[in-house]
């Protein structure tokens, strides 16, 4: 039974009415600010998710739009913070939602356009590298981070599923489903061909069930661990039964399907997948669940239990509909609190992506899919069921120093040529800006959660105005040659810093 106090939320077992009992409302009452709620001798402190008001609860300006639009995406260029600060937050926050059938219409021509004649997507690096440039690419950088998002939530491996197509199948349902209803995307996922192939869906029949699916089902998309027991998982095996695939679509198979009675979380029924999916999403702990992991993806890594009980109730009465969480989220207090800023480590693909959106890079995107493999993040693979720790899991001896040379390499690029790689330095630092503090502060600006701390500001400015003979101000200033290498190395320095990597 899930009790509501105020805007807590806590969950606990009806002992009469199981895992699944209904859900009751009491003592909701409208209190403006936080909630000191008290329960059964627990104090929960609850955090404010009600709007944030530019103005009153803080600024709207380009360090604040910078925060949501790397959240929502993968970076943001100068001109895109600035067209969020001129919108407002909640024009703003709504345009993440564009549905753009005009762009997707152009990359499903693209994509057909240079199959098997440019480009053989059959390879799994391909399909990772188109992956890659439909993230630099789009305008609509939301559902590209969500089909992150669920690509490590739903995670499927092409070293076991071996199929390009039904791997990129499933990338395209995920994006395609990425911010609505939960239910209809899990459904989707229980019948999707690599689905039935990693999780050993095939082996299904009544006569032999195989668990991995329903265990995972629970443990990892839906409720979560300690939420079921072992007979819960061995009852929903056997309704999934007969959901196979014939090639690269799925089968219903009636013949291998268990029709006879199953008593699952406290139902009993002759139920098939689709009811247990049904189920799962009415068990009291799965918006807790997806709550926490949306929490931990888009707002802090750590979310205090009391921001997961208020993300849980705020997910439960959108009726797990993604789009209106993350609306509310993104609309937030708490989003822009200091509990939610500079508290992720971003992932290689977060990383990758969002410096090259951020500063107008043109680069292969066969390279970036290289470099974000080489710095723990194959897409298309991940480690396990799990998905990816992510977090402090993400640096180590040998990750670390790869993204470090990214950076330096992406700050140097420069070419003649227009189809090169090339980083045109102009856009972000414009030649007449010839003070090093305005140059390290248009940058930190851009690329920064925070302000950079004195110190480092210090040694930033004066690294751009030494030479090996000593410090050159002048020379600096007058020889615009000069100062341009000197800014891409700071720029290097930037994006090398762990306080980029903290998003």
């Amino acid at each position: 039974m899930r009790l509501v106090l105020g805007d807590a939320v806590v969950w606990r077992r009806d002992r009469e009415a199981g895992t699944c009992g209904a859900r009751r409302r009491i003592g909701r009452r409208g209190i403006g600010g936080p909630l000191m709620g008290y329960f059964g001798g627990l104090v929960m402190r609850i955090p404010d998710l009600s709007p944030y008001v530019p103005g009153s609860d803080g600024p709207w300006d380009a360090r604040t739009a910078a925060h949501l639009l790397y959240r929502a995406g993968f970076g943001a260029s100068p001109s895109e913070i600035e067209r969020a600060v001129s919108a407002g937050l909640e024009p703003t926050v709504d345009s993440f939602f564009s549905e753009s059938p005009g762009e997707e219409e152009h990359f499903q021509r693209t994509f057909e356009d240079i199959s098997a004649s440019m480009a053989n997507f059959g390879e799994p690096f391909v399909l990772r590298a188109w992956w890659i440039h439909r993230m630099v690419r789009t305008s609509v950088p939301l559902r590209e981070k969500l089909a992150l998002f669920w690509h490590g939530h739903f995670a499927t491996s092409i070293g076991k599923v071996e199929n390009t197509y039904l791997m990129h199948r499933q990338i395209e349902t995920i994006r395609q489903l990425a911010w609505g209803n939960f239910r209809e995307l899990v459904l989707a996922i229980a019948r999707d061909p690599a689905m039935l192939v990693y999780l050993d869906g095939e082996s299904n029949t009544k006569e032999h069930p195989n668990e991995n699916f329903a265990r995972e089902l629970m443990e990892l998309f839906t409720c979560g661990i300690g939420n079921y027991s072992e007979k819960d998982v061995a009852e929903a095996a056997r309704a999934f039964t007969g959901w196979h695939r014939e090639g690269s679509e799925f089968r219903f198979n009636p013949e291998a399907h268990d029709d006879d009675v199953k008593r699952i979380l406290g139902r009993s029924g002759r139920f098939d997948g689709s009811d247990v999916v049904d189920i799962l999403m009415q068990h009291a702990a799965t918006p807790r669940f997806m709550a926490r992991k949306l929490l931990r993806f888009f707002a802090t890594a750590e979310p205090a239990d009391s921001a997961v009980d208020s993300a849980a109730e705020s997910l439960d009465r959108a009726q797990l509909h993604i789009k209106w969480f993350l609306r509310d989220l993104f609309l937030s207090k708490y989003f822009f609190s200091d509990e939610c800023r500079g508290k992720r480590i971003a992932s290689p693909v977060e990383f990758v992506v969002g410096a090259v959106r951020t500063l107008g890079v043109r680069i292969p995107a066969f390279e970036l899919a290289e470099r974000v493999a080489a710095m723990g993040q194959e897409l298309l693979a991940p480690p396990n069921v799990k998905g990816w720790d992510g977090e402090q899991k993400w640096i180590n001896s040998s990750t670390w120093p790869a993204r470090v040379a990214f950076a330096e390499q992406i700050a140097g690029l420069f070419s003649d040529n227009p189809f090169g790689p090339h980083l045109d330095l102009p856009t972000l630092v414009p030649p007449d800006v010839t003070d090093p503090n305005a140059i390290v502060d248009r940058l930190a600006g851009l690329l920064m959660a925070a302000p950079l701390a004195a110190d480092t500001r210090r040694d930033l400015s004066e690294f751009l105005i030494t030479t090996d003979e000593g410090k050159r101000p002048d020379l600096f200033r007058d020889d615009p040659d000069f100062r341009a290498d000197r800014t891409r190395a700071v720029l290097g320095m930037l994006l090398g810093l762990p306080e980029f990597h903290n998003c």
